[in-house]
């Protein structure tokens, strides 16, 4: 009905402005058309979508060749070409469904539910409004007449929202591929002590055994589609697969909001951009600053990769921590940016020995990965006594030495510092009311890790130089 209302109304108001707006007789046909499309049940289908699927494509070009950068949005938000263009695309995505149906003859109870309608409707029209409109304009801009001169004029609130919305767009990709590392660092976890097989094995439910389809298979969104139960057994699905799976998406999220379109500000040592922000650092690319955005996520991930297994009492493979340890010590020896922090930085004494580039690196990694253990072996010993509210993990050395390898052996030193501040105040302000619950230790210096970084260049400026 809302559809309905909209385009009658639509089309009386396109009808009255016929003399003076070219645009409006196209709007007329539109809105006839999702009348039509709305009111009647003839030709439904592949025939009447196509139809409708042309029109927009239609609507599109015509609106944007005008000359006019606010076209979509008037005469008004509701008799717009923009709304005309979501009634159209709505109408398509339905007969689509209803084409399916027919051609596949699949009950209605297993067509797709209005849930996921919903969504690709969303997503579509988050393309067309993001992708497919801004890419015609461009095309059609090349034919366009340019004048002499040009005036600067203050974006519209609508422009200043694609804006913004584009930008919201590129952060939840960075964020949800945080996500699908999250779900991979489950399996990780959970198989690697055991000896599983990582990587050649497809996804089960641990109770039924049965395979779990692709679209079941989507970090975040199918649990909550599937309310956390399984499809097949309706068994529940442990939330501990929803939160990591969050984790993974703070982790990534909040690095990219704080290191990346920061041009890596936080970090010492690094080289400042005079221009940051999504548009400098990510669309014209500075490879420095994704290589060390990803490099720090990475190893945070392998933080949250450990605390899984404190949290289920097993121990990481050798072989996987040695790869660990390998991989983040070769990548600053061959990318040397990645670990901006020298061996002699942050303290009065200066290193009189002259070493190549390759053998800083090589030094900073050892001396960086030997402090890094020792702390951590040293604040297992005393966090896992008596009222501390931490289990003594076997993998929080290991979990040092990785920040060490990382970040220096500074960063580990202040980061030792602040997480055995945090234990005591765990034990102070747990003590009274939980006396029996412990927190993973390598969880907690994942939790550490990750609100040092944003102060790590303050911090570092303390130190006594």
């Amino acid at each position: 009905m809302l559809l309905v209302g909209t385009a009658t109304c639509s089309a009386l108001a396109s009808a009255f402005r016929i003399d003076i707006d070219p645009l409006a007789s196209v709007l007329v046909m539109g809105n006839l058309l999702v009348l039509g499309g709305a009111l009647s049940s003839r030709f439904e289908g592949i025939l009447r979508g196509g139809l409708l699927t042309g029109f927009a494509i239609v609507l599109i070009g015509v609106t944007t060749s005008s000359v006019d950068p606010h076209r979509w949005w008037v005469p008004s938000f509701f008799f717009s070409p923009a709304v005309l263009l979501s009634s159209l695309s709505l109408l398509a995505v339905r007969d689509g469904v209803i084409a399916l149906k027919n051609r596949t003859g699949m009950p209605l109870n297993r067509m797709p539910s209005h849930r996921v309608l919903a969504v690709g409707f969303a997503i579509i029209s988050l393309l067309i409004y993001m992708v497919i409109v801004p890419s015609v304009d461009a095309y059609l801009d090349s034919f366009r007449e340019r004048p002499n001169s040009y005036t600067i004029e203050e974006l519209s609130s609508l422009e200043q929202l694609r804006i913004r919305s584009a930008k919201l767009a590129v952060f939840a990709i960075f964020a949800y591929f945080g996500a699908c590392v999250a779900s991979f660092i489950n399996v990780v976890a959970a198989s690697a002590p055991r000896g599983d097989s990582i990587a050649l094995r497809s996804s089960a439910c641990p109770k039924c055994e049965t395979a779990i389809r692709r679209i079941d298979n989507l970090p975040l969104f199918s649990y909550a589609n599937l309310g956390g139960r399984c499809r097949h057994c309706v068994s529940k699905i442990p939330i501990r697969y929803f939160l990591v799976e969050w984790i993974g998406a703070v982790i990534f999220g909040s690095l990219f909001l704080l290191e990346l379109i920061t041009g890596a500000a936080n970090v010492p040592g690094f080289p400042l951009y005079m221009h940051t922000g999504i548009l400098w650092i990510i669309l014209y690319t500075k490879w420095p600053v994704v290589g060390i955005y990803f490099y720090h996520a990475a190893m945070m991930s392998c933080l949250l990769m450990l605390g899984l297994m404190d949290l289920d009492r097993l121990r990481c493979p050798r072989w996987l921590a040695w790869s660990m340890l390998v991989v983040f010590a070769v990548l600053p020896i061959a990318i040397p940016v990645l670990r901006p922090v020298a061996i002699d930085a942050q303290v009065p004494i200066r290193l009189g020995i002259d070493m190549t580039h390759w053998g800083t690196q090589v030094a900073a990694g050892l001396i960086g990965g030997v402090v890094g253990w020792l702390l951590g072996w040293t604040a297992r010993s005393s966090t896992g006594r008596g009222g501390w509210r931490v289990f003594p993990g076997r993998s929080l050395p290991l979990g040092m030495a990785l920040v060490g390898v990382s970040l220096g052996w500074q960063a580990a030193i202040t980061i030792a510092i602040a997480y055995l501040i945090a234990g005591g105040f765990l034990w102070i302000s747990l003590l009274p009311w939980h006396p029996t619950r412990r927190i993973p230790a390598t969880a907690m210096l994942l939790a550490v890790v990750m609100i040092h970084h944003p102060g790590w260049k303050w911090l570092a400026s303390y130190w006594p130089n």
